[in-house]
């Protein structure tokens, strides 16, 4: 799993995160699930959930280049404000598509609340389990390819 992840390019879980986002934005419900309508805050709930995920990709994707030094605070900050500005992007270009969508300032916050706790997570409980898990991989690869070129 650690060289699953470490061999994905700088930048590309954060694209295809940003392809997923757009899916679930502009295909009327692509799950086919109607029960949840019943729910009074689903909508909501779908947005904070799917931008805590899309931040949280994000911010890993960006703490992957820093190995095997630790991730910025400012940086990790930028990256779930910029899931939050996506959250923006997709209700404002989901109310230029579907013509006469009411902008619903309500989503928004959610998905904004999720970019938040998506930072929070990472800062306060996943930096330092993350960079453990693959600083290792990193220097058992160093280490393999030093010992092959001393070799020679």
């Amino acid at each position: 799993m650690k060289s699953f992840i470490l061999s994905i390019p700088n930048g590309v879980s954060s694209a295809v995160m940003v392809l997923i986002v757009m899916f679930f934005t502009f295909i009327d419900n692509p799950l086919g699930i109607n029960a949840l309508r019943i729910f009074p805050y689903a909508e909501q709930v779908g947005h904070f959930l799917l931008y805590l995920v899309t931040a949280l990709v994000f911010i890993l994707d960006y703490a992957k280049t820093r190995l095997p030094h630790h991730s910025k605070i400012n940086q990790e900050m930028a990256l779930a404000a910029v899931a939050s500005v996506l959250a923006l992007i997709m209700e404002i270009g989901l109310m230029l598509y579907t013509n006469g969508f009411e902008y619903n300032i309500e989503n928004w916050y959610a998905a904004s609340v999720g970019a938040v706790l998506a930072f929070l997570f990472y800062h306060f409980w996943l930096l330092h389990p993350f960079r453990y898990y693959l600083y290792h991989s990193i220097q058992h690869h160093w280490r393999y390819q030093h010992r092959r070129k001393k070799k020679k």
